[in-house]
C-alpha cells in the first residue's frame, strides 16, 4: 500500500502543480493531513512552492506545490554549448537574428526530413520541445493551431537575455516550417501557472 506522501508525489507528477485543497480533494484526505505531509516533503526538498493560485473572494491565495525536479528543469547546458560553439565561430554573422536562427536550428535537431502533414509536424514539434523541457502542448483552434509552452527552460537567465524569447519563436518556426506569432507572454492560467502561447501564421 502506498503512503500518503507517495500519493502526493504521484499526484503532483501527473498534475505538474496543485494546491493543498486540490490534493486533498483528489486523495480524499483532510487538508490538515495534506498540509502535514507537504511540510515534510518541503523540508526534504522533494517538493517546492512555485506560485500562488488566486483566491475567490477575499481569501488568501493558495500556494501551488510542484515536484522539485519539475521546478529545476532547464536547458542551460545545451544552450550554453550551442552558444559557445556559435559565438566561437570566426564566420559568425553580425546579425543577432541570424545567429539566433542558427542556434534555433541546432537546438531543434532538424535533419531536413520534411512532412507536408501539419498535424504530424505539430506532434513532432511538441515532442522535440518537451525533450528541451518546455512542457509544450498544442491545441486546435478555428483560426489556427496554437502551441502552449508551460515551462521556460531559460527562466534563470531570461531577465538578462530577453532575446531568448525570440529564440523560442525561431525554434518553433524551424520545427513547424511556418511563421508563428506570440500571443501570450508569461501569462497565468486558472491555476496560477505561467505559460507562453504562440499562434501559427499559415
Amino acid at each position: 500500500m502506498k503512503s500518503t506522501r507517495q500519493l502526493i508525489l504521484e499526484h503532483l507528477s501527473n498534475k505538474q502543480a496543485a494546491s493543498t485543497k486540490e490534493i486533498s480533494r483528489a486523495l480524499q484526505l483532510t487538508t490538515a493531513n495534506i498540509r502535514h505531509h507537504l511540510a515534510i516533503l518541503l523540508a526534504e526538498g522533494a517538493v517546492a512552492i512555485i506560485g500562488e493560485k488566486p483566491s475567490i473572494g477575499r481569501g488568501r491565495p493558495a500556494s501551488l506545490y510542484a515536484l522539485t525536479s519539475q521546478t529545476s528543469l532547464n536547458n542551460l547546458d545545451r544552450l550554453a554549448s550551442v552558444l559557445l560553439k556559435d559565438f566561437a565561430n570566426p564566420e559568425r554573422p553580425e546579425s543577432q537574428t541570424d545567429s539566433l536562427q542558427r542556434i534555433a536550428l541546432a537546438l531543434s535537431g532538424e535533419t531536413g526530413n520534411a512532412t507536408d502533414n501539419l498535424t504530424r509536424r505539430l506532434y513532432q514539434a511538441v515532442q522535440r520541445l518537451n525533450e528541451l523541457n518546455y512542457q509544450a502542448r498544442w491545441e486546435a483552434r478555428s483560426a489556427a493551431p496554437q502551441i502552449i509552452l508551460g515551462h521556460c527552460p531559460y527562466a534563470a537567465i531570461l531577465s538578462d537575455h530577453p532575446e531568448l524569447c525570440h529564440l523560442d519563436a525561431l525554434i518553433l518556426e524551424t520545427l513547424l516550417r511556418t511563421s508563428v506569432e506570440k500571443v501570450a507572454h508569461l501569462a497565468r492560467d486558472e491555476r496560477g501557472l505561467t505559460y507562453c502561447m504562440f499562434t501559427l501564421l499559415q
